[in-house]
Formats: structure tokens, sequence, C-alpha cells
């Protein structure tokens, strides 16, 4: 059952755009984080999720139509998390960072050595080419 979503932005250079959480976050405060949350009543599936979720974060505007699923992490609860592609590039200015802390655009090597929340841990480790540049 699909209870989360995590939502993966590039920029025309290939970098992934990350979410610093705050330290008020109750999972992975303080750490490097996807985009995204979890699956609400009123969503008609998880690509309207990542939608919603990304027009909440960043003031993207995106349609469903605009993802593409490039993974999927299952936890030890059964529950599942598609990692969700916005097919076109974001760059600086074209967004406004809603929630966390803040956020940077980073290539795989940089992002091996951030503190990173446990979901991007789990693809640095069995996924990686999720954040090598299309």
């Amino acid at each position: 059952m699909i209870t989360t979503v995590n939502i993966l932005v590039r920029d025309r250079l290939g970098r992934v755009l990350l979410q610093m959480r705050d330290g008020a976050a109750s999972l992975g405060p303080l750490t490097w984080s996807f985009w995204g949350g979890g699956v609400e009543p009123i969503d008609p599936d998880y690509l309207h999720t990542a939608s919603r979720e990304l027009e909440e974060e960043l003031g993207i505007a995106a349609n469903p139509a605009d993802f593409t699923e490039i993974g999927r992490r299952k936890g030890s609860d059964g529950q599942e998390a598609p990692l969700m592609l916005l097919r076109r590039s974001v760059e600086w200015g074209d967004f406004r960072v809603q929630e966390g802390a803040g956020a940077g655009y980073f290539h795989l090597e940089e992002i091996r050595q951030l503190p990173v929340s446990r979901t991007v841990s789990w693809y640095l480790t069995n996924q990686p080419a999720v954040f090598a540049p299309v």
C-alpha cells in the first residue's frame, strides 16, 4: 500500500534538488531529503499526491502526467513509497521553499558526503543510478 511519495527534482545540469529538513521535523531533522509527503484522502492516486506536494513545498505547479516513477522503497511495515521524477528541469528562481529549512542542488558525489534522510540513504545504497544525470 502506498502511503508516501518522494519527489526527485533536477536542474538542467542534472543536479538533484534536495530539501534540508528543519530541526523540528519528526523524521530526519537537519538532514537532506527528497521532497514529498503523505498520500491524503483527497488524492485520487499517488501521481496527484506528487503534484500536490510539489506545489505545497516548492510552489511549483505540475500535472500528475509530469511525473515518472523511477524507484520504489518498501518499508518493514509493508508500506510503499514511490520515488517520482519531475520530468522537467527546475532552476533557481523557479521555486520558493515553503517547507523545511532550505534547499540545495547536488551531484551524486556531493550527496554521498551529506547528512541524509533514511530514504535518501536507502537510494544511495540500493539504487544510486536515480541520482545520476539523465
